[in-house]
């Protein structure tokens, strides 16, 4: 299993038969762990990695590489093809380990409490083989809602969270096409240009408040801005500008709940210069300024009792 060789010394919990989680952190600044992986995990067991922060590089054996970073989450399904695991210092997660066997009558029971759900595992066996048994969710919707809500929760209630959102993982994955599951498009770009386009994204995830621009980000990872441009593109459905500028305004809105930063320092976290700067764009981005998001999101004083 990926966790015993990312944190070898993590306990488990189990949360249902045939269900565990297993959390892993590791310090700032503590270097690289590196780790040969065994050859294939056992029949009908798949693993979801949570990453909350920090990055998991998987290298395989033809030479290319899988990354997944902070808020995003890493399936595997078959790791015949990897040679080994790669987790930065800083690092950390939540794994949820599912052997199919031993959760076929969990899963069942709770398909039958949302009225008789259809959970066609097999579709998403077909869906991870077609990615070679290994593949990164991140930047969706789905994604970002997970994780804004995980941050949230008290620490002792996040594992849970994550096994049941790995259950909903399944039911989205195993959905008919028609209901919205497309395939990728034909014009993905190459394997290194997807891997390059992916470092630079998680580079700039954790690089927010430094001034980032695509020809000093291009001339970094030895890409043509051209070709940089084209590849992000096609990969997250949108323009480095625009998916840049959707981030900072994330990050932002986190700070202005859970830090005590002045608009000021929030606005020197996520890359601008001034507040008035910062100001405009978040009004724009949220329709209010952050001073009033702020006080929005503070939780109700409780009223006297008459």
């Amino acid at each position: 299993m990926l966790a015993e060789y990312l944190e070898p010394e993590a306990g488990w919990e189990d949360i249902m038969p045939g269900v565990r989680i297993c959390r892993f952190s590791r310090e700032q600044g503590g270097g690289a762990l590196s780790a040969q992986l065994p050859i294939r995990l056992e029949t009908l067991h798949f693993e979801a990695l949570f990453c909350l922060r920090g990055r998991v590089i998987l290298a395989r054996r033809d030479g290319t590489a899988l990354a997944a970073g902070g808020r995003e989450v890493l399936l595997l399904t078959d790791i015949s093809g990897l040679e080994s695991a790669r987790i930065d210092g800083g690092a950390a997660g939540i794994l949820v380990a599912v052997d199919a066997r031993g959760a076929r009558k969990s899963l069942d029971t709770l398909c039958g409490l949302l009225g008789g759900l259809a959970l066609d595992t097999g579709r998403v066996r077909e869906w991870m083989a077609r990615r070679r048994g290994c593949a990164a969710i991140g930047g969706t919707a789905w994604s970002r809602g997970v994780f804004e809500q995980l941050e949230r929760l008290p620490a002792a209630e996040q594992g849970r969270y994550c096994a049941w959102k790995s259950v909903e993982l399944l039911y989205l994955l195993s959905a008919p096409e028609e209901r919205g599951q497309a395939e990728e498009p034909a014009s993905q770009p190459g394997r290194e240009l997807a891997c390059a386009a992916a470092e630079i994204r998680h580079y700039m995830e954790a690089h927010l408040s430094e001034p980032l621009t695509i020809p000093e980000l291009s001339r970094h990872f030895y890409l043509s801005p051209t070709a940089f441009k084209a590849a992000f593109r096609r990969m997250y459905g949108c323009p480095v500008h625009t998916w840049l500028r959707q981030r900072r305004m994330e990050r932002a809105a986190e700070l202005l709940r859970a830090s005590g930063l002045s608009v000021l320092g929030v606005a020197q976290a996520v890359g601008y210069s001034s507040a008035s700067q910062f100001t405009a764009a978040f009004r724009q981005h949220y329709g209010v300024a952050p001073g009033q998001y702020r006080k929005m999101s503070e939780p109700a004083e409780p009223r006297p009792f008459r």
